[in-house]
């Protein structure tokens, strides 16, 4: 009896999941594939790709496929990984592919990665990403991608690895993301255009997700708190169960407005209030809250969380209206 075909799963370091890119969609999905063989084959080998053979994959239709991928070499081509090292305060940026090469009348593209990318893609002993291929090509849009592999890198999926979250600044989203300077000019619409929409495509696609909240300094939006979570996709759930997760992740996503929107004096209050407390208390209120708000560090509650303790502190301490007497 054959076995289960293998799945395909590109092993890439953490520093370049986490690196700038200004690939579209099809640029990434193309990067995944060349890093899935340079997994197996544990070299930066040349690759020949039959474009008939890899247009499905790669979501490409009509006669054009040969030209489309081959403007997708080029992208890989003329893009560059930007890798921050923040300890010394340095930037390094470097070519994707070394070379490609085109035979037109056999509709093959010849691809090699810069050999800069040899220790991101080789003998990786740890600090290392997995990204399922299967996962990867059902992405639609880049934003989702590039959170995808974020996600990954933090791999929520280890029951070792108690602390999935990073943060990132406002500056340092529009840096990953690759964002213009003149686009999502508010950080509230990088949140909603962006953010938001990556998640939501994660929840419904992915085996991994996030969820993030809003870092302020006085009224000012300071950046982001990022946590990754495993996820069921709601495209793998009957219609019932699909539904049924995405009244919950709306949920969450109002709770996550109302937090937003909350003044810093009632976040500051519930904030002490939350530090100041017996166990008893804290216990009481985290059965009032639902899991996924509750924080990891017991000493370090996020936005959503102190938002959601404000309204239970603030009910607990509402005195009752006396009743009315009759004459």
């Amino acid at each position: 009896m054959r076995g289960r075909p293998k799945k395909e799963v590109a092993v890439i370091h953490n520093e370049l999941a986490r690196a700038h890119t200004d690939l579209s969609s099809l640029g990434l999905r193309l990067m995944a594939m060349l890093a899935v063989r340079a997994t197996h084959d544990g070299d930066l080998l040349t690759h020949k790709l039959k474009v008939k053979e890899y247009k499905s994959r790669l979501g490409l239709t009509g006669r054009s496929a040969y030209a489309t991928l081959e403007q997708t070499a080029d992208e890989l081509l003329k893009s560059l990984v930007e890798i921050g090292n923040p300890v010394e305060g340095s930037r390094t940026k470097f070519q994707i592919l070394s070379h490609a090469k085109y035979y037109d009348n056999e509709g093959i593209i010849e691809l090699r990665f810069h050999d800069h990318m040899r220790p991101l893609l080789l003998e990786l002993k740890k600090h290392f990403t997995q990204v399922p291929l299967d996962v990867f090509l059902r992405l639609r849009s880049a934003y989702a991608m590039k959170m995808y592999l974020h996600a990954r890198s933090w791999n929520p999926l280890d029951s070792r690895n108690h602390l999935p979250n990073w943060e990132m600044s406002v500056e340092h989203v529009r840096w990953f993301f690759g964002l213009d300077p003149n686009q999502y000019k508010e950080p509230k619409h990088i949140s909603a255009a962006v953010l938001k929409r990556a998640m939501r495509e994660l929840n419904e696609r992915a085996e991994v997700t996030f969820r993030f909240e809003s870092i302020k300094g006085g009224r000012k939006l300071l950046g982001w708190s990022f946590r990754a979570i495993p996820n069921t996709p709601t495209i793998t759930l009957p219609a019932g169960a699909a539904a049924a997760k995405r009244r919950m992740e709306q949920k969450e996503e109002d709770e996550s407005a109302k937090a937003s929107r909350m003044s810093g004096s009632k976040i500051e209050n519930a904030m002490e209030s939350w530090l100041n407390a017996s166990q008893e208390a804290r216990d009481r209120w985290l059965r009032q809250i639902p899991e996924l708000v509750r924080p990891r560090e017991p000493d370090a509650p996020g936005v959503m969380f102190l938002s959601v303790l404000s309204e239970i502190i603030s009910a607990e301490q509402e005195p009752q209206l006396p009743g009315l007497c009759v004459a």
